[in-house]
């Protein structure tokens, strides 16, 4: 029998030859120093080599050990080889069925069954949200052993910090599970009801109250991870009291910066009558700055940055305030009751704030509504409105605002 002080000293030949140990175990020395065990056995009749490795990987005691284990199946009648090989194939479906049923693996296979019918920008905004907020905690799981309780304590986890981020969250669970159901998977949802997340006020957008625009738009300026675009999309947005779709979905064909105004088409504005903004020095700035960042040929002020030819996408701003850390205080829509509110409480003339609003009187009639009626004080308000807000973003002051209009 071998000893390792024998295999060590082996010394390569210019053939290879053999080492025998005993039952059929022999090291093959090879030309080139490599020192490879095998074992030579005979099943049926029929004779089988196998090999367990090179010295010194597997040394003397683990080779007699895996060719004592051989030796067993040898006496059975079972050609080791062949018994190895389906092993691996037992072990391998074993394993992808393990993978099969965890989190990771159903969430991309609903990700691939249904993101076709999804635009690419809400495929790229619901796959980052999974990633943030599932992934780290659901990713190797067995999608039978998530329970209600862990994925409610999820989801109230969020909604601290960003109620709608909690809500899409919720909803992406349920189609994920929903899938595993149908896939055979498991057969009960323990995604939590709607109920238990907060109710969404759908009445009114939360706007933020007059003290916090300041800190808004201070964390706005101090943020660096910002994309430029999205600021200046959130400060026209501001600025003009416009909504959001007309903002980010602007065309640079409707501005005119040396007039000073924006003319923005019937047909994207909510009541399908245009609508004539007056732009702030401080708006004009703002696209003037823009228009060098935007390269040249894009038809929209804010191109989507996967398909240049669409605008950006229709959550980005909700998105922005949630990351600065007033998701649930504000939103853009929310924006337009801050001004109307301050606006309000200096007594200016209601009929020139709810021009500046795009909102018509319910009893106006279409060809009578003229969209430029109270031109000069629209102008005055809006650029009154601008020096409030950079008034309001110094040192936290929030100036008394002179009566206009």
């Amino acid at each position: 029998m071998l000893t390792t002080i024998q295999i060590k000293s082996a010394k390569a030949q210019e053939r290879a030859y053999k080492l025998a140990d005993s039952g059929g175990l022999y090291l093959l020395v090879q030309p080139n120093g490599s020192k490879l065990w095998r074992y030579k056995f005979r099943v049926g009749g029929v004779e089988g080599k196998q090999s367990f490795g090179a010295f010194p990987e597997i040394g003397l005691a683990e080779a007699r050990g895996l060719h004592g284990d051989s030796r067993k199946l040898v006496a059975q009648g079972i050609n080791p080889v062949q018994a190895k090989q389906e092993l691996r194939v037992v072990q391998a479906q074993e394993q992808l069925e393990r993978e099969r049923g965890t989190f990771a693996a159903v969430m991309a296979d609903w990700n691939m069954a249904t993101a076709a019918s999804l635009r690419p920008s809400t495929v790229k905004q619901r796959q980052r949200e999974i990633d943030n907020d599932l992934m780290p905690k659901l990713k190797n799981r067995p999608m039978d052993g998530i329970t209600r309780l862990e994925l409610t304590a999820l989801l109230k986890d969020v909604e601290k910090r960003a109620p709608e981020v909690a809500r899409n969250l919720r909803n992406h669970l349920w189609g994920v599970f929903e899938y595993a159901i149908d896939s055979g998977l498991m057969d009960n949802n323990p995604v939590p009801p709607l109920r238990v997340m907060k109710k969404r006020n759908q009445s009114n957008h939360p706007a933020l109250a007059g003290e916090q625009i300041g800190d808004f738009l201070r964390t706005l300026d101090a943020a660096t991870t910002i994309n430029e675009e999205t600021r200046i999309a959130m400060l026209l947005v501001l600025l003009t009291a416009c909504r959001k779709a007309e903002v980010i979905e602007a065309r640079w064909d409707e501005l005119d910066l040396e007039a000073a105004h924006w003319e923005i088409p019937a047909a994207r504005m909510k009541a399908k009558r245009p609508h004539w903004v007056p732009l702030s020095g401080q708006a004009v700035e703002l696209l003037t700055r823009l228009r060098k960042i935007v390269p040249a040929g894009r038809e929209h002020l804010f191109p989507n940055r996967l398909d240049p030819r669409r605008p950006m996408a229709n959550r980005s701003l909700n998105a922005l305030i949630e990351r600065l850390g007033f998701g649930g205080e504000g939103t853009p829509h929310g924006m337009r009751a801050a001004f109307s509110t301050h606006f309000n409480s200096l007594g200016a003339s209601v009929d020139v704030i709810e021009h500046c609003l795009a909102h018509v009187p319910a009893n106006a009639v279409r060809a009578a509504y003229n969209r430029h009626a109270y031109q000069d004080e629209r102008r005055v308000m809006l650029q009154a409105w601008a020096d409030h807000l950079d008034c309001a973003r110094k040192d936290g002051l929030t100036p008394t605002l002179r009566k206009v209009a």
